[in-house]
């Protein structure tokens, strides 16, 4: 949080059980009656739509304002798993869908909503700098290590 000192952020426990959290204009309240893992993402989300959204989009009847909810959230899922993140899994042998849920601090479903989301962005995988990444099934692939180095 240290990359964001002007936000307030707080733990609600009045918060209705469906609203997961909110910001106004620099204050975040996360309901306190969430997991960990899933006050994580939910934080990443608010944090997304403090850097993103303007304005009121607290019901989402228009476009522009399901438009704004979706950039948030996208923000949010580069900031908790980058590219670079899936490659750092692969590089520490987390291969399993449980070992990057835990190293990254979300829930199992979170992390498909995330690899999801890179696979409607990239396709069904993607080369990042050294590596083939495949999101479904989720596969890091050093291409060093291909017969010949290549890209298949």
């Amino acid at each position: 949080m240290d990359q964001y000192p002007e936000l307030v952020i707080e733990e609600d426990k009045h918060m209705h059980p469906k609203l997961p959290g909110v910001i106004v204009d620099n204050y975040i309240a996360i309901n306190k009656n969430r997991s960990l893992y899933e006050k994580h993402f939910i934080l990443a989300e608010e944090i997304g739509h403090y850097l993103t959204t303007a304005g009121d989009i607290t019901k989402l009847n228009t476009l522009p304002k399901l438009k704004a909810e979706i950039i948030a959230r996208r923000w949010g899922y580069e900031k908790i798993l980058s590219l670079d993140d899936l490659v750092s899994c692969y590089e520490k042998k987390h291969l399993t869908a449980e070992d990057v849920s835990h190293d990254f601090e979300i829930e199992l479903n979170d992390l498909k909503t995330i690899l999801d989301y890179y696979f409607d962005r990239y396709g069904p995988s993607v080369r990042h700098k050294e590596y083939i990444i495949n999101f479904d099934p989720f596969i890091v692939i050093d291409i060093n290590s291909l017969e010949g180095g290549e890209y298949l």
